[in-house]
């Protein structure tokens, strides 16, 4: 199925993209860090980090942390993330909407998925 993923690019180093987004998600979903990296194959390690980043980018934060005691810490979305998360799905629909011939024409156009990799030569 043809997708369309959605990159906005404020400068050189700020964006939004779908893995973010996804993993904000899924932080709502299990309001955990931990259980929304397991559910990406990602390192706990490699989610925060992403998380963090993602949260200082904008002045309001995206998420809620609590620190880690006898039960493990939990992280919920804050109505500033769970509203960016709503926007970035809607332009992303939008968008699939928008150019719905012209993927579909593309697609009608596609070689067949070959088994083996063309070898460059």
């Amino acid at each position: 199925m043809t997708e369309i993923k959605l990159r906005i690019d404020f400068d050189n180093e700020r964006y939004i993209g779908h893995g973010r987004i996804q993993l904000l998600e899924l932080i709502g979903e299990h309001g955990s860090i931990a259980q929304a990296a397991k559910a990406m194959d990602m390192s706990y390690k490699r989610a925060w980090y992403l998380m963090d980043e993602f949260n200082s980018m904008f002045a309001d934060p995206l998420i809620e942390r609590q620190h880690g005691g006898r039960g493990g810490g939990a992280a919920k979305l804050t109505p500033f993330g769970a509203e960016l998360v709503r926007q970035y799905r809607e332009m992303e629909a939008k968008a699939l909407s928008v150019f719905a011939k012209p993927l579909a024409s593309m697609e009608k156009h596609l070689a067949r998925q070959q088994k083996t990799v063309r070898k460059a030569g």
